[in-house]
């Protein structure tokens, strides 16, 4: 009896083996794509944590401050009350955040600020004042024929600088009345009499002299004068402050004297003040044994002689 091989189906054995290899080559890129993805991502969680251990540190260091601050500063114990949004309706006891040191110092930050501002504005003035100056100088005006023609040109060139030194002036006084509008609010006693208050109060006080007499707002200038007088030793030696002062007073005779602006009482006692102090800024800057102080003296005397004279006409 004859033997039979059984019949080998060559595309069954292909179909099977390249079945085989389809799989082995998945589950090795499979293989591959899973180690990139664990890698990507322990990379990724090393980064995080990286990046969260200043984090960390930081709320690590922040307890012991914490309990410094609260060992200073007990919390008081207010029970079931619920306070947070609490507005006095009295006025008194609203005024009493106003005594702490705090408060005071918030408003001379605030006065600062405003100062500052202020002294901007003035500096940015002066830039474009010299930089104004300079093109003014530099420029050839061949157009011009007659003399004439050149005042009138260097006419226009000084009112315009003139209007920039009084539009910055005014804008500045704004920011100096706020500053002591704020000054004027710090209570606490230990703000106030520091020396570094006072040195800046009077800084304060001179610039906004200065500023409104520049622009010829000479009667709020006389008050703040007074209070810079009667702030330090030193103020009270400032020559500065009584040549101001002189000019405020007599130009405050000259409008209720001239304007009847107000009554002869008022015009005799603007004119009393006016050369008192002419005769202390001359004795401060001269002395009082010198030929200035005793010509200006004389002056005084005229003058009240002259008024003397008028009262007893009438």
């Amino acid at each position: 009896m004859n033997f039979i091989p059984p019949r080998v189906d060559i595309f069954h054995i292909y179909v099977h083996t390249h079945a085989y290899i389809i799989h082995r080559i998945k589950r090795f890129f499979m293989r591959r794509a899973i180690l990139s993805i664990r890698l990507t991502a322990g990379t990724a969680l090393l980064a995080f944590m990286a990046a969260l251990m200043p984090l960390y540190a930081q709320e690590a260091a922040k307890p012991p401050a914490e309990d410094k601050k609260d060992a200073a500063q007990p919390v008081e114990d207010i029970g079931g009350w619920r306070v947070k949004d609490f507005k006095p309706y009295v006025q008194a006891m609203r005024d009493l955040q106003k005594l702490s040191r705090e408060y005071s110092e918030n408003l001379l930050k605030v006065a600062i600020d405003e100062y500052s501002t202020g002294l901007d504005i003035l500096e940015d003035m002066e830039n474009e004042v010299a930089k104004l100056t300079a093109a003014n100088k530099d420029k050839k005006n061949l157009n011009e024929r007659w003399y004439w023609q050149e005042i009138d040109r260097k006419n226009q060139e000084a009112r315009q600088i003139a209007k920039l030194r009084y539009d910055a002036k005014m804008k500045a006084v704004t920011f100096f009345t706020r500053a002591i509008n704020k000054l004027d609010e710090v209570q606490f006693t230990e703000v106030r009499k520091d020396p570094k208050f006072v040195t800046f109060q009077s800084r304060l006080y001179q610039v906004y002299v200065s500023c409104q007499y520049d622009v010829q707002n000479l009667k709020p200038c006389i008050p703040i004068l007074e209070r810079y007088i009667a702030l330090t030793e030193a103020n009270s030696k400032d020559v500065w402050a009584y040549r101001y002062l002189t000019s405020c007073y007599g130009f405050m005779e000259n409008m209720v004297g001239k304007f009847r602006l107000g009554s002869e009482e008022e015009a005799l006692k603007y004119k009393q003040l006016k050369n008192r102090n002419m005769l202390k800024a001359t004795e401060i800057q001269y002395g009082v044994d010198s030929p200035e102080y005793k010509h200006i003296q004389e002056i005084v005397e005229t003058d009240e002689k002259k008024t003397e004279r008028l009262n007893d006409f009438k």
